[in-house]
């Protein structure tokens, strides 16, 4: 017979993968634990699915242990099976099976939504194994040229009755070069494993949320079927797109492209695949040591991790200076797909006379070439090991906040470069007036001169104003912008900034004001950051094809939504509870410590203890966040009038963190109401042209009402939820704040300014009511506003004392 030998009462389990060391070993204990029954090892050797085999003779009321190896005491012992069963021998899958496995993520570029990336060893951080509804392994990824190693740490002795005990928790376990875990047991899926990645150590609060939440615990992780069989990998992965072709593909992906459309959909099958499945790690491309500082400043850091020869920032230098000579010209270049902002901003850098009291950089130094290094998981590769893919949110929203940042870069850069040619100003004044078919909706009468001008001339109007250049910037941050909404909008993302949320002291300022900075990042557009785009679009003179701003961003949608939806998971995060009657009176100090709940809900007291402490030191911070923002206030990034006032205190951060969610939420808000005044304004003018007659008195009254509509008012909630926050965080500065009514104000109240305004622009467009003293009167050396045609509507109207 072809099948396995016939044996009588044996308990076999499966270890996937050769050539494991003894660091991790299977035990089956006796009832009592204190007796280890020794296994019988077999080998076996397949081209694509190699295992080894420990058969023991069945015993009654055995147990199945996974013991791991330790630096110091005792080893670990984690429980794996209590009802053992006499499992007869297969031919190919056990029906007990253990898979070792490397955590992976993917990896995807910033400059289409297609992009699903490729997998890649996960950077350095913690993976987190819930088995059976509880925390089993947590293990700490350490990151070294020749790859990863996992150190478990000992998870029981942090453990207590009340949930785990606060602080840091540190690795005993030794180093290993994979994770073993259950995939089968008694020829049934093991359901309630669940895996996640992290950046930072959970705090002990959010492990216990974790372990007693499961609708937030089945957000957090994934589940993947860790089963694995010659057959099964077979039929999912053998002969299907590798991780070196789903690199290409993704990031060359051209979506006007129907063929590649057609191409790329089999290999986003395969990719979906490793989502769900444990997969063979000889799938994943060739890749390097994760650098995520060097990863940051590409657009395809996945590219760079692929490349093994080093080239990979010499040739992204070279077809940069490529771009920029092409685009030069005046004439758009067509295939952008692969080029690097971050290396166009240094080769646009060099190419710019050095500024006064600008120290010279050497702007080609990043895109020297590096060393040539040996694969990372040939090793893997050879022992036939598994990988499975985990996400990594945390990384996903730095570098799409990063390619934003670097945008902002270019276009100042851009204009720079812009202004050296004698003409900027007039193909400057040409480019806004002449060349758009259409201005706000309205046909341009000007553009008609545009056909008296040969292509010549409109290369040169492209040349002098950077059009190409900024072209390919504007759409870049629009793609960035769109994938940052689309992370931010999952749940697994919520999940993550919930970890980094229930970080206690100085971290959770940290992530409170790395949150902030994200969702600034979306209420930018491209015409606020680009110095030439003043009237909020761009047109090539050539082509004729033009960028403007939509009347409401994707982002501007986003954050209104999360800012008007106060039972949302950000909403939560970020602002706390406020009613307009907590508004209208003093802010009343809370008598006991908001509860860290383990859910990344804003914790006021938390954030008031730093309201007056120092600065901390830079290089006594653990996590990334803690560090960044510790630099900021070393230095003086975070300029505001508190710093000014204070020194280097943590101030500056709580108000940085007011302001960036103030001005993102404002910014949006004012977006969507000028569209939606503009839609009615639009609605309204359709009607009154079916009117025959109307007098002269109607519509003056008509027009009186739409200007004043379109004042804009103070929205109470907004403004009372953000004047909560902030003197919530900073009760010893604003705790005696509070909404007033006008005509109550009196001579003991000192009134604060509250603007919420569009633009500063405005200001000096429309009066927004009087400027009087506390007793009401008004201020002798500014004049009333003048009798206008614009009402203001009456009624109460709040001032914040």
């Amino acid at each position: 017979s072809a099948g396995p030998s016939c044996e009588m009462d044996k308990l076999i389990v499966q270890i996937v993968g050769k050539k494991h060391s003894d660091q991790q070993q299977v035990l089956l204990l006796g009832s009592d634990g204190t007796r280890i029954y020794s296994p019988k090892s077999e080998v076996l050797e397949r081209d694509l699915f190699s295992s080894t085999l420990k058969v023991w003779d069945h015993i009654e009321g055995t147990h199945l242990h996974l013991q791991i190896a330790t630096l110091e005491g005792e080893p670990i012992r984690l429980p794996l099976l209590s009802g053992t069963k006499v499992t007869p021998r297969q031919a190919d899958a056990q029906f007990n099976q253990i898979v070792p496995v490397l955590p992976f993520v993917a990896l995807p570029g910033s400059k289409t939504l297609d992009d699903m990336g490729t997998p890649v060893l996960a950077r350095a951080g913690y993976v987190y194994v819930f088995y059976q509804e509880k925390l089993w392994r947590e293990l700490e990824i350490h990151v070294s040229e020749n790859g990863n190693t996992y150190h478990d740490i000992d998870v029981a002795r942090y453990r207590q009755q009340s949930g785990f005990l606060a602080g840091e928790r540190k690795a005993t376990g030794q180093a290993l070069e994979d994770i073993w875990l259950p995939a089968l047991w008694n020829n049934r899926h093991v359901q309630t494993l669940q895996l996640c990645f992290s950046e930072i150590q959970l705090s002990a609060a959010r492990l216990e949320r974790l372990e007693k939440d499961a609708a937030s615990r089945d957000q957090r992780c994934n589940s993947p079927d860790l089963s694995g069989s010659k057959m099964r990998f077979k039929d999912l992965y053998k002969g299907k797109p590798d991780g070196k072709a789903m690199l290409d593909a993704f990031s060359g992906f051209d979506a006007k492209n129907p063929v590649a459309q057609a191409l790329i959909a089999p290999i986003k099958a395969t990719r979906l695949n490793l989502q769900y499945n444990a997969f063979p790690v000889s799938l994943a491309a060739p890749q390097r040591a994760r650098q995520p500082g060097y990863e940051g400043l590409l657009d395809h850091p996945a590219r760079y991790l692929c490349d093994l020869s080093g080239q990979y920032p010499v040739e992204s230098f070279r077809q940069a200076k490529a771009f920029l000579a092409e685009a030069a010209r005046g004439i758009a270049v067509q295939d952008v797909r692969h080029l690097e902002l971050t290396a166009m901003a240094d080769a646009l850098l060099a190419s710019l006379p050095i500024e006064a009291d600008a120290e010279p950089v050497d702007a080609g130094v990043l895109w020297e070439a590096q060393a040539g290094v040996v694969d990372v998981l040939e090793n893997a590769r050879q022992r036939q090991v598994c990988g499975v893919l985990l996400d990594d949110a945390c990384y996903r929203l730095r570098h799409l906040r990063q390619r934003v940042d670097t945008c902002q870069q270019l276009f100042a850069l851009c204009a720079r470069h812009a202004v050296l040619h004698p003409h900027h100003a007039s193909a400057l004044l040409v480019q806004q007036l002449v060349v758009p078919r259409s201005i706000r909706g309205q046909e341009n009468p000007l553009h008609a001169a545009m056909a008296k001008l040969h292509e010549p001339g409109r290369r040169a109007i492209n040349q002098c104003t950077a059009t190409v250049q900024r072209a390919v910037v504007w759409r870049h941050m629009l793609s960035a912008q769109d994938a940052l909404i689309v992370s931010l909008k999952q749940s697994t993302t919520e999940q993550m900034l919930a970890d980094h949320l229930s970080l206690e002291g100085f971290d959770y300022v940290a992530a409170m004001y790395e949150l902030s900075r994200t969702l600034a990042t979306l209420a930018l557009l491209p015409s606020n950051v680009d110095p030439l785009a003043p009237g909020g679009d761009m047109v090539d003179a050539v082509t004729g094809v033009g960028l403007w701003d939509q009347a409401v961003s994707l982002g501007q949608k986003f954050l209104n939504q999360i800012a008007s939806d106060d039972t949302s998971p950000l909403h939560l995060m970020l602002w706390p509870e406020c009613d307009l009657q907590t508004a209208c009176a003093p802010y009343v100090v809370p008598v006991t410590d908001d509860e860290n709940k383990g859910d990344g809900r804003f914790r006021a007291t938390e954030l008031a203890r730093f309201e007056t402490q120092p600065a901390p030191d830079p290089i006594a911070q653990v996590t990334l966040d803690a560090t960044t923002l510790a630099n900021l206030l070393a230095g003086d990034s975070l300029q505001n009038f508190f710093l000014i006032n204070n020194g280097k205190a943590t101030t500056a951060a709580l108000v940085g963190i007011f302001e960036n969610l103030q001005s993102a939420a404002d910014g949006a808000a004012n977006a969507v109401a000028k569209a939606s005044q503009t839609l009615a304004s639009a609605k309204g003018n359709a009607n009154s042209a079916n009117a025959n007659v109307r007098s002269a008195n109607d519509r003056l009254a008509q027009m009186q009402e739409r200007l004043g509509a379109n004042a804009d008012k103070i929205n109470v909630n907004r403004q009372g939820r953000g004047v909560q926050q902030l003197r919530s965080m900073m009760p010893e500065h604003f705790g005696a704040a509070f909404l007033i009514r006008r005509n109550q104000v009196t001579s003991q109240h000192y009134v604060f300014g509250l603007e919420d305004l569009p633009g500063r622009e405005s200001l000096p467009k429309t009066r927004y009511g009087e400027y009087l003293r506390p007793d009401g009167s008004p201020f002798g050396d500014i004049a009333p506003p003048h009798p206008s045609s614009i009402r203001l509507p009456k009624g109460d109207h709040l001032v914040l004392v």
